[in-house]
């Protein structure tokens, strides 16, 4: 176990400084960000002078060593724009982001484990189609184009929650069942086919030879070695949830760190970026480790691996 997370940091670490390096490279790629610092009419000293008190007249390779120095303390720099610090930026903003991700995560979990093994159970029945009917559209849907709809039709049309924003917990409904519909697919799915292999199984078959009740064999033969592939998807949707709910944020102006990447690349803030980008790394890497060990918390065969 001490070998597998030792393992599995070394991976993270090296996930880390590729997600910071690829970004402070390609940042760099998008402009001069004095030009939206600076009024248009500005001279070409002052834009020097500029360049200068930001660092960013030394060479790149110069920047780079400095930046990962100071990420190595904790230090991401100061905002181009606020003049405050990225981690006090980010820690104002990752709250938010974390109630949503989570709330939209739980909600997928309840409905798509469950749905995914009744669905297996029933192979072929009215309701396995049905969950492989919703999975398919729920896949097939853009994101936005959800939440548009959601907002036309709940806020706009019936009222019932507000539109943006953030507040109580009706401004986390639509948001948080926006996300829900894009994880439930994939969770469903996989959790309906990872049912359908350990079914035949004859570990199964001697469980109920042996009179183990019904719901016994389900919970507890079938999903402790079925849920193996799941709970490896669930960490990949938490890392997706985190980093990938740019748009969602964005629709319903939810003041997460999503939002604030998008922000941020539109004004060309450097510092702001990369260090959302390192958070979000660092958050997955460390959700992964965390998922191994709980894998091989549940699924005892694993553990020698």
């Amino acid at each position: 176990m001490i070998h597998l997370i030792g393992k599995q940091l070394l991976l993270g670490f090296c996930v880390v400084i590729t997600a910071i390096t690829l970004t402070f490279f390609m940042v760099r790629l998008s402009g001069d960000p004095t030009t939206q610092i600076l009024p248009q009419d500005a001279t070409a000293e002052q834009r020097a002078a500029l360049q200068r008190e930001l660092g960013l007249d030394q060479p790149v390779s110069t920047q780079y060593f400095r930046y990962i120095l100071g990420a190595a303390h904790g230090d991401f720099g100061r905002s181009y724009f606020d003049g405050d610090t990225v981690t006090s930026i980010i820690m104002r903003r990752l709250p938010n982001t974390a109630l949503l991700a989570g709330a939209s995560l739980a909600v997928a979990l309840v409905l798509a484990i469950p749905l995914g093994v009744l669905a297996a159970t029933r192979r072929g029945g009215p309701l396995d189609r049905s969950v492989q009917v919703v999975s398919v559209i729920g896949a097939s849907v853009p994101s936005f184009w959800m939440a548009l709809l959601m907002i036309q039709i709940f806020a706009v049309g019936l009222g019932w929650f507000p539109t943006y924003g953030i507040g109580g917990w009706q401004h986390l409904v639509l948001p948080a069942a926006t996300l829900a519909l894009y994880v439930f697919p994939s969770v469903a799915r996989l959790t309906r086919s990872s049912m359908l292999e350990v079914l035949p199984s004859g570990y199964v078959s001697a469980a109920r030879a042996k009179g183990m009740p019904e719901h016994r064999v389900i919970f507890r033969t079938v999903m402790r070695n079925g849920i193996v592939p799941v709970l490896a998807l669930i960490a990949l949707e938490i890392g997706t949830l985190f980093g990938g709910a740019v748009l969602t944020e964005t629709v319903f102006s939810w003041p997460g760190i999503g939002r604030l990447a998008i922000e941020s690349i539109q004004r060309r803030d450097y510092p702001i970026i990369q260090g959302v980008v390192a958070y979000v790394a660092v958050i997955f890497a460390s959700i992964t480790v965390l998922v191994e060990i709980v894998i091989r918390m549940v699924n005892p065969r694993l553990r020698q691996q």
